[in-house]
């Protein structure tokens, strides 16, 4: 344990090395929490007319201001998954329209892509990027995206950090692709994982960004905000699902989605005041140099290497390729994950793109080297399956 696992409400006979999944929220943050929902139980009715609409204000004010954005071009949303498929919902406005991602898109993302694409009669194109033998270089990322672009193509959907293979991708170079050979095309960026990891949070070029807080910067779950680029994306903008509010735009047709729990996003101030507690240079070195030193303990002890190079992977979340001869299946791979959490206490993911099997390492402050340790286990538990 290290000075700030103390700070956190984890387990502590736990090794909780899958930070990237689902966040952890720290103590004062989840305190914090617990005030306002208890000032709402307090006078419910009072709460939904009258506080919350102010709370929320100041909340949406605050995080735009961190994010550097007009709180009138930002609105709170529950996860970075639905917002995405509420921006390209709302910017898929003709039939027949062309709809573009990559093969290292979200599943869950994905899934939502095409179901527009089958409610719109539009075309769904995936740019195909190759983890069989090893990702390609920054370039032949581009130029997949490129290949999947048309004069027609409408929305290009492009995450930040790939949440499956925890890679950078080179946004700057691909949206220059998109800009050039597709400039009628809308670019909306997955956040997912940006926020807290890496600065700046958003990407020089888009048109819509959307991206957690309840993975990084620590806020409750769940909590994601949706950024567009300028008024006329903003006027583009519709919830899912209408309700109060929606006559006058965005983002006030976000604000008030029935009754709801709405504390999460009231408590992501407190969150990303919690976040910037912490020394940031100290924060990113530990936690690369935690990730860089796990993964080659890992690949040393397994015989194994990297498939990607390693600038390619995010700065906190890392792919290392264990050594068993057939890939396993997503049934497989979950029952892993549940005996590890069983009997190493210890809890992770593994996943399964391309043709091999990994486990994606997550590295944040509470966690130290000796929590990763266990992991050489791994390959005992499997043989047991």
């Amino acid at each position: 344990m290290n000075k700030y696992s103390e700070m956190w409400s984890l387990d502590p006979q736990i090794a909780y090395l899958n930070h990237g999944s689902f966040g952890a929220v720290p103590k004062i943050v989840a305190a914090a929490q617990r005030e306002i929902q208890q000032l709402e139980e307090n006078n419910p009715n009072l709460f939904f007319r009258t506080t919350l609409p102010k709370l929320h204000a100041e909340a949406k004010t605050f995080v735009a201001s961190w994010l550097g954005v007009s709180p009138d071009l930002f609105a709170f949303v529950p996860n970075a998954s639905q917002g995405v498929i509420t921006a390209v919902s709302a910017l898929v406005t003709k039939p027949r329209s062309e709809i573009v991602s990559t093969s290292l898109g979200y599943g869950g993302v994905l899934n939502g892509l095409a179901e527009i694409a089958r409610r719109t009669q539009s075309i769904l194109r995936i740019a195909e990027i190759d983890f069989t033998s090893g990702v390609q270089n920054a370039e032949d990322i581009a130029d997949s995206v490129f290949a999947a672009l048309t004069s027609d193509t409408s929305v290009v959907i492009l995450d930040q950090i790939t949440s499956e293979t925890a890679l950078l991708l080179p946004l700057e170079q691909i949206v220059r692709t998109i800009r050039r050979v597709a400039p009628q095309a809308r670019v909306v960026i997955d956040g997912a994982h940006a926020a807290g990891m890496i600065s700046p949070v958003l990407p020089p070029d888009f048109d819509v960004w959307v991206g957690n807080f309840h993975k990084w910067i620590c806020a409750p779950r769940a909590s994601a905000g949706l950024v567009c680029k300028n008024s006329t994306i903003a006027n583009q903008m519709a919830p899912l699902a209408p309700s109060w509010g929606f006559e006058n735009g965005f983002p006030k047709s976000f604000e008030s989605q029935g009754t709801d729990d709405y504390s999460s996003y009231l408590t992501t101030p407190h969150a990303i005041k919690f976040h910037e507690s912490i020394d940031s240079v100290e924060r990113d070195t530990h936690n690369r140099q935690l990730i860089d030193d796990v993964a080659k303990m890992l690949h040393a002890h397994w015989g194994t290497e990297t498939d990607v190079p390693i600038d390619m992977f995010c700065p906190w979340m890392r792919l290392v390729r264990m050594p068993v001869k057939n890939q396993l299946t997503k049934l497989e791979a979950d029952k892993l994950v549940l005996k590890i959490s069983q009997e190493l206490k210890v809890e992770t993911v593994v996943v399964c793109p391309g043709d091999s099997t990994y486990v994606r390492l997550s590295a944040h402050v509470y966690n130290d080297v000796e929590d990763y340790e266990k992991l050489k286990l791994l390959l005992d538990i499997l043989n047991k399956l």
